[in-house]
């Protein structure tokens, strides 16, 4: 045997002796770490933790997040001024649990009866795989206080969610954040829906997140969000509205929006609030920034934005062609002279697809394209919108000021009821008209529709004149609250030829220097 043979035997043998014990460890631990009992324990560990609201913001917190068992789980919170570092004295809250994905369960719990404008600390999940603390702030009854605004994310998400730390870093002060729809590109994925939500979780398990659908969002969007129920039947959490302070925000899905009843839940809504500040968010735009083929643009002036600006909103929030752009004021479709009434129609871009302008259309005020966001600050009076790129750039700065601003008079639009015994039509200063017809004669009642467009205090009364040859035969006037009543009639003697016009005012008297004023 040779000495270099001999001398490697003997030192495998004692390489053996020590490699025996180790690779025993190796195993036990490997056994140990990849057995079901650890990977329950690591696979439980809450995930993708959301703030939203269901209910009150002064008085309630919806807490939505992810597990890959469903196990049961709840939530642990307290005051801040009361927490020492421990949920010891916490009160809980068992958590709702429903399949999410093919991986992952969502749990679901909305703390009721908090304080308005208090911090709480919170943890969500179960022993031995605690969140760890969390926090969040009540709203307060304030006319100063500001918020987030994003929209389209849909691609980029790492890059979202570091761009959302730097805004919570530079305005720690927003309460919360509007979302304008298309949140990933395909709603079914769940791979990119987990990017979302991992990237959202850096800022949205601090502050309420509260998102409008976009075309690009569907099922595992409602199946996610847990939102405010009061919208529209059939379409609750696709539509609905919540309060924060003096202003009040409804969220619209813009793919609904020829529904009638979605429509009329919008007049109601709008009409029961008393809130300064109205802010409406919907995805596909109604002044896009570059023509929009498919016409849905159309579509929303024609069904959403004459309610809007009856109900006197304030600024619009939309996203869908991924660039940043702001409107003039506009006010049934015409470009306002500032401090004229008109809605202010802000569009946002979050994520990393982008998209060039080149829309020129007037109603434009500022167009850039790229990633960016947008800080509402209200004071109030006072509206502040800070627009700035993602890496922080400033776009713009815009004011408005309510006290600044000229309000429109009331208007209301007349349109005549279809009957084949007259003909319709207008003067050239818009006065409704209905031209009796051949083989027309003796007593005919004349009725026309009246929409509001801009509200009015009060009743009104709508005139009927009845003209032959020229001159004035009869007059009848209708008087009530035409924000209510939606049709008004008279009844005259006719003869082929004879004109009926119609028109509404503020008042009807025989009061000496007295002028009624026309409303139309």
């Amino acid at each position: 045997m040779s000495p270099g043979f001999g001398y490697s035997q003997r030192n495998m043998a004692v390489r053996s002796k020590i490699m025996c014990p180790v690779l025993m460890v190796l195993a036990v631990f490997f056994c140990w770490f990849l057995s079901p009992v650890a990977l329950a324990e690591e696979s439980a560990a809450p995930e993708q933790i959301i703030l939203t609201w269901t209910l009150d913001p002064a008085a309630s917190q919806t807490i939505t997040w992810l597990t890959p068992d469903n196990s049961p789980a709840r939530v642990q919170y307290i005051s801040a001024d009361e927490f020492a570092g421990n949920f010891d004295a916490a009160q809980e809250m068992n958590a709702e649990c429903s399949a999410f994905d093919s991986t992952h369960y969502r749990f679901k719990v909305n703390i009721t009866g908090l304080t308005p404008e208090t911090k709480y600390v919170y943890q969500v999940g179960r022993e031995e795989a605690w969140s760890g603390p969390l926090s969040f702030t009540t709203a307060s009854d304030t006319q100063e206080f500001s918020f987030l605004y994003m929209g389209d994310v849909q691609s980029g998400y790492a890059e979202w969610g570091s761009t959302l730390d730097a805004v919570y870093q530079s305005y720690p002060q927003i309460k919360f954040a509007l979302l304008g729809g298309d949140l990933t590109d395909n709603d079914s994925d769940e791979e990119e829906w987990g990017q979302f939500l991992a990237a959202a979780t850096v800022l949205f398990s601090r502050i309420p997140v509260m998102p409008a659908m976009g075309n690009h969002d569907g099922d595992m969007y409602l199946d996610f969000f847990a939102l405010p129920d009061n919208g529209p039947e059939g379409l609750k959490q696709e539509f609905y509205s919540f309060d924060y302070g003096n202003a009040h925000f409804v969220v619209l899905n813009s793919n609904k929006n020829t529904d009638e009843g979605a429509k009329q839940w919008l007049q109601n809504d709008l009409q029961g609030t008393t809130k300064k500040w109205k802010f409406v968010v919907f995805h596909i735009p109604a002044y896009p920034a570059t023509y929009d083929y498919k016409g849905i643009d159309k579509s929303i002036r024609a069904n959403w934005v004459p309610v809007l600006e009856q109900n006197r909103v304030d600024m619009v929030f939309v996203g869908h062609q991924h660039e940043y752009m702001r409107t003039h004021p506009i006010y049934q479709e015409e470009v306002q002279t500032e401090p004229s009434y008109g809605i202010v129609y802000v569009m946002g871009n979050a994520g990393s697809k982008t998209y060039g302008g080149g829309g020129e259309f007037p109603y434009i005020a500022v167009e850039q394209t790229g990633s960016n966001y947008q800080v509402i600050d209200i004071e109030g009076d006072v509206l502040t919108l800070t627009s700035e790129q993602s890496t922080g750039e400033l776009i713009e700065r815009y004011m408005i000021n309510k006290g600044d601003i000229t309000e429109p008079g009331p208007v209301y639009r007349l349109s005549s009821q279809p009957d084949p015994a007259y003909t319709a039509g207008t003067t050239p200063d818009g006065i409704n008209t209905m031209t009796v017809d051949d083989g027309v004669t003796g007593f005919k009642y004349f009725a026309v529709s009246i929409t509001p467009v801009i509200s009015h205090s009060g009743n009104e009364t709508v005139v009927f004149t009845h003209f032959r040859n020229g001159s004035q035969l009869a007059l009848n006037a209708t008087r009530a609250d035409f924000d209510q009543v939606e049709i008004a009639q008279a009844g005259f003697n006719v003869q082929p030829g004879d004109v009926i016009k119609v028109y509404i005012v503020d008042n009807l008297t025989n009061d000496t220097g007295v002028n009624p004023v026309i409303l139309q």
